[in-house]
C-alpha cells in the first residue's frame, strides 16, 4: 500500500501532514532524493545517500541530520508498504520557523518521505524540445527549488514533447528538465561535465561504466543544440526517464528519427540492473 512517513511518523498517503511554517514552503529550503523499488529491491540506494549527503552538506544541514537513521526510515518505510515496485520520495527542509529569510542555527529538520506506486514506464524513444535554462545557478544541489524545471516540462508537454533540453546563456545544452543529456557522435558517448549548473546524476555515472562495455569512448563535453540535432543519437537519463531516446529534437529528426542501438542497449542494461 501507499504510505507516507513524517519525521519518524508512519501514515496513510493521504493523512500525512506539514507545518504552514515549514521553510520548504516558504522557501524550497531543503534537498530531496527519488528513488526506484524494483521487485523489491531498493536501486543504488547507497549513491543516492552519498548525493543527498552531499547536498545536505552544501545546504549547511549535515550536521543536523543522521543519515543512518535516514538509511533506516527508508527500508523500515519499503518494508511496512509491503509494495514491490514503487517510487520512493524523500525530503528534509529546515524545519518550522516564521518566515523569515535568515534561519536561526538552532532549527529542527522536518522529513518527509512516500512510498507510491510508480509512474508508467518511460517511452522507450520520445520527442523533445530546446527551452531555456532558467534554474538557479547550483543546480549540482537536488534542492527543492524547482519552479524552472516545471515550466520548462509543462511548454514540452504543450508541444507534445517528452522533455524539455535546457540551452544556457552560453548556447550550450546543459541538461533536461529531470534528466541528464546524452548524445552519440562517431561511437563517443558525450554529456555535459560537472559544474555547479549540472546535477550529478546517478544514472548518469552508470552510463561511462556501460558505454566501455559496448566499445564507446566517453567525454564529458558540452555540445550545443545543433551538436545535439547531427548527433548519431540523443538521449536523456535518470531515474523516471530511464533511457529514453529523443529522436525529433524541435520537430527535426535525430539521424533517421528512430531510436539507435547503443540507446536501446543502454536502457536495457539499466532495466537488467535495477530489477537485479
Amino acid at each position: 500500500m501507499e504510505l507516507a512517513m513524517v519525521n519518524d511518523l508512519m501514515l496513510g498517503i493521504d493523512d500525512a501532514r506539514i507545518s504552514v511554517h515549514d521553510r520548504g514552503l516558504f522557501f524550497g529550503d531543503g534537498v530531496y532524493e527519488a528513488l526506484a523499488l524494483c521487485r523489491g529491491r531498493i536501486f543504488a540506494l547507497d549513491k543516492h545517500l552519498q548525493r543527498f549527503k552531499r547536498s545536505l552538506g552544501e545546504l549547511d544541514m549535515l550536521k543536523k541530520v543522521d543519515l543512518s537513521v535516514i538509511r533506516e526510515r527508508i527500508n523500515r518505510a519499503v518494508e511496512e508498504s509491503q509494495m514491490t515496485d514503487a517510487l520512493i520520495y524523500f525530503h528534509i527542509t529546515r524545519g518550522r520557523a516564521p518566515r523569515s529569510h535568515n534561519y536561526q542555527a538552532d532549527y529542527h529538520p522536518n522529513f518527509l518521505l512516500t512510498v507510491r506506486t510508480p509512474p508508467s514506464s518511460a517511452p522507450e524513444q520520445a520527442a523533445g524540445i530546446t527551452h531555456p535554462d532558467w534554474r538557479w545557478k547550483r543546480c549540482d544541489i537536488k534542492s527543492l527549488n524547482l519552479l524552472a524545471n516545471v515550466m520548462a516540462k509543462h511548454t514540452a508537454v504543450k508541444a507534445d514533447a517528452y522533455e524539455a533540453l535546457l540551452v544556457d546563456e552560453k548556447g550550450l545544452l546543459t541538461e533536461a528538465t529531470s534528466s541528464s543529456a546524452f548524445i552519440v557522435k562517431n561511437h563517443t558517448l558525450k554529456t555535459a561535465p560537472l559544474t555547479a549548473n549540472i546535477l550529478p546524476g546517478i544514472t548518469r555515472e552508470l552510463m561511462f561504466n556501460w558505454a566501455k562495455e559496448l566499445s564507446l569512448q566517453v567525454s564529458e563535453e558540452s555540445f550545443t543544440p545543433e551538436q545535439a540535432s547531427a548527433a548519431d543519437e540523443l538521449m536523456v537519463v535518470g531515474t523516471s526517464s530511464l533511457v529514453t531516446a529523443i529522436t525529433r529534437l524541435d520537430g527535426q529528426p535525430i539521424a533517421d528519427g528512430n531510436r539507435g542501438p547503443f540507446t536501446a542497449k543502454l536502457r536495457e542494461r539499466l532495466l537488467q540492473e535495477m530489477r537485479g
